[in-house]
């Protein structure tokens, strides 16, 4: 294990001494060659992702198989519950800490920088100790919202500290995207997910149900030990638990971070209300279809976004006023969102029905339809989801707010109209639409307040994207397997081909790769 770290250690110090260089450059410098950044960082954290996300499924499967249902549903609620605790007691502080150390980033600030750090820190460990608090004196009332009785009070309380475990988690978190330590957070992620699977399994084999609160306490503490292990090797442990300047530092991190948890708590609650809704109008079983393919869609294949967070987001909060530059940022993240998006959305809505079957069973077959309408959403979403970042990195929270419920108010409405008139497979159509409203929407909206502007090079690029994506949907709705085949395999040649080309005209990934290969013959 030892040899192992080290050579972790090793590839994330050749990394960091490359981001101090670009540290000591201007922002506008670093950003030069950014479609290869771009390109390498979404490949790779989409890659890590997937790699977590297997984990996560052998984890499920075996707490499956030694909980049975009941056991798994059991630690699902509590998990819910303690996320919740944790968003809210939080306060925001672990997104919106990223913009504010961002920001000293980019001027290569580097006393700025270890102050702040400080500064987050403190502000995870108060609100991780709140949050814990406000978990054991809520206990009664979060065992009877969600289990209808109070038999459940003390396992919570036995829990709260997990809710201070994961707010420190946040934090560090924060820090290292923020200071761009990628590579980093990728192994975090993959030590995490390990983690989490053998620190829990032990526990389910020994005691079943009795082991589910010891598993979620332990697996918690050991991925926040496995955080901090590569934290405090960047910015040592320091915090200033009674110092009032880190409690008036902080101020403006909570002024973004709170409308930032609204309009989650908003979607959240849009959810469940759909749910309900579904229920009500429909059936038990049509809302567990919808869910599914909501989860599906939005994501498993939603993994390739991962990089908006975790490297996209830093460097638009690192380039401040400068309205040109941002919108440079902005459509070199759109066009790298697309030329990736594109060939996988074809031909993830092509394999459909393996894709389902596979990951769930053939009894939730009748969902296909829906996602399949549904993942025109995510082509939408390629091009909104860095355009929406801007009011976040300049402070806006309020316009984010505002901008979210405005979203989510228009799909609650299109998925509710959708499911009367076409009933699951309407929800699909519903979110389809409601992708294309939200383009249009913060387009518009951010084009106004904020100078945002399209680039005219590569509309045709994007129509041309667009209607192989549209073209490969309609192919995937009719039944002949045979006629999806040969046109499928036709429309993906086309959509990979113009991404291939784009990629060669604007990253050096290529020209390098034939070099290299010429040189050794």
């Amino acid at each position: 294990m030892e040899k192992l770290y080290l050579c972790f250690d090793i590839m994330s110090g050749i990394s960091e001494i490359e981001e101090k260089q670009h540290t000591e450059s201007s922002v506008k410098a670093e950003d030069e060659a950014t479609y290869d950044h771009i390109v390498k960082y979404t490949g790779f954290l989409g890659g890590i992702q997937v790699l977590t996300l297997l984990v996560g499924v052998i984890r499920n499967k075996l707490a499956a198989v030694l909980l049975n249902t009941v056991g798994v549903g059991l630690s699902s609620l509590y998990q819910n519950v303690l996320n919740f605790m944790q968003n809210t007691s939080g306060l925001g502080i672990s997104f919106s800490s990223i913009k504010e150390i961002s920001e000293f980033y980019g001027r290569g600030d580097a006393e700025a920088i270890a102050r702040h750090v400080c500064v987050v820190r403190t502000w995870g460990v108060w609100t991780g100790l709140a949050g814990m608090l406000l978990c054991v004196l809520l206990s009664p009332l979060i065992s009877f919202c969600a289990f209808e009785d109070f038999s459940h009070s003390l396992a919570i309380c036995l829990l709260s500290p997990v809710v201070a475990f994961m707010s420190v988690t946040s934090a560090e978190l924060a820090v290292l995207k923020a200071v761009r330590r990628l590579k980093r957070v990728a192994l975090i992620s993959v030590f995490s997910a390990l983690a989490a699977l053998f620190s829990t399994i032990p526990f389910y084999y020994c005691w079943g149900m009795r082991g589910i609160v010891p598993a979620l306490l332990v697996s918690s503490f050991g991925v926040m030990s496995v955080h901090l292990y590569f934290s405090v090797r960047v910015y040592p442990w320091k915090v200033g638990l009674w110092d009032k300047g880190n409690f008036r530092a902080g101020w403006g991190m909570v002024r973004l971070g709170v409308p930032y948890i609204l309009a989650n708590v908003v979607n959240a609650a849009v959810g469940m209300g759909l749910g309900l809704y579904i229920a009500r109008a429909g059936s038990l079983a049509d809302v567990g279809l919808y869910n599914m393919g909501y989860n599906l869609v939005f994501m498993y294949a939603g993994i390739i976004f991962t990089a908006v967070d975790t490297d996209y987001f830093p460097r638009l909060s690192a380039v401040g006023n400068d309205t040109e530059w941002m919108n440079v940022v902005i459509n070199r993240q759109i066009k790298v969102g697309v030329l990736l998006m594109s060939p996988f959305l074809v031909l993830f809505v092509l394999a459909m029905p393996i894709v389902v079957r596979i990951l769930y069973s053939s009894a939730f077959l009748p969902m296909v339809g829906m996602a399949i309408c549904a993942s025109l959403h995510l082509f939408f979403k390629s091009m909104t989801l860095p355009v929406a970042y801007i009011s976040l990195s300049k402070g806006d929270a309020l316009v984010f707010f505002c901008m979210e419920v405005a979203y989510d108010a228009f799909m609650a409405v299109c998925v509710m109209a959708g499911y009367a008139y076409g009933g699951v497979l309407g929800t699909g159509v519903a979110l389809a639409l409601a992708g294309g409203f939200d383009w249009a929407l913060i387009s518009f909206v951010y084009g106004r307040r904020y100078g945002f502007r399209s680039e005219r090079g590569f509309r045709s690029f994007v129509i041309s994207q667009f209607f192989c994506v549209v073209s490969a949907l309609a192919l995937a709705l009719q039944p002949l397997w045979s006629l999806k085949v040969v046109a499928g395999g036709l429309i993906l040649a086309v959509s990979l081909g113009l991404s291939v080309w784009v990629l060669r005209r604007e990253i050096s990934v290529f020209s390098n790769f034939k070099q290299r290969f010429f040189r050794r013959k």
